[in-house]
């Protein structure tokens, strides 16, 4: 991060009536987007929403407008497409898998470390949509922060779909 990338902070720490002038903490700091607006958005692993179930980053955000009818599965599809994840991996290194509370088996992400820390992984790794797609076997969906207040389960075809 640098001083030309726009920043992300937290609507509920901007509410609050002291801090109109005051620099906001790292951890009010949602994430960032590259200068000039190019590029995905980078989670800051820092931040903590300021209330347990609130959207933890811009994803999160628009599928829970979406659950509800306010957001289109387009502007999902673009948002996954513009956002990092946290991609859990077993132990060598492939996306783990698991079937998802309704059934189909799913490659399992994060949309934030805040999602990432109610699950157990041997490992993650941070991956832009293309290199999600690379790792994804092609019978599996992919399931987006399980164990959180919005768990999402996506098809393959849905998340091939983001890419194009």
């Amino acid at each position: 991060m640098n001083g030309e990338d726009l920043l992300l902070i937290d609507p509920e720490w901007l509410d609050q009536d002291d801090q109109d002038d005051q620099e906001p903490p790292a951890e009010a700091i949602v994430g960032w987007w590259p200068a000039g607006g190019t590029g995905p958005f980078h989670p800051n692993p820092g931040y903590r929403p300021l209330f347990e179930n609130s959207p933890a980053d811009p994803l999160e955000a628009v599928i829970r407008l979406a659950l509800v009818g306010e957001a289109e599965m387009d502007q999902v599809r673009t948002m996954l497409r513009d956002s990092l994840v946290e991609l859990a991996l077993n132990g060598d290194g492939r996306p783990l898998l698991l079937p998802s509370p309704d059934g189909p088996l799913c490659a399992v992400a994060a949309t934030s470390t805040s999602h990432r820390e109610r699950m157990f992984s041997p490992a993650w790794r941070q991956v832009a949509l293309i290199e999600l797609l690379a790792l994804l076997p092609a019978d599996a969906d992919l399931l987006l922060n399980p164990g959180g207040p919005s768990w999402s389960r996506f098809t393959g075809d849905f998340v091939r779909e983001a890419a194009r």
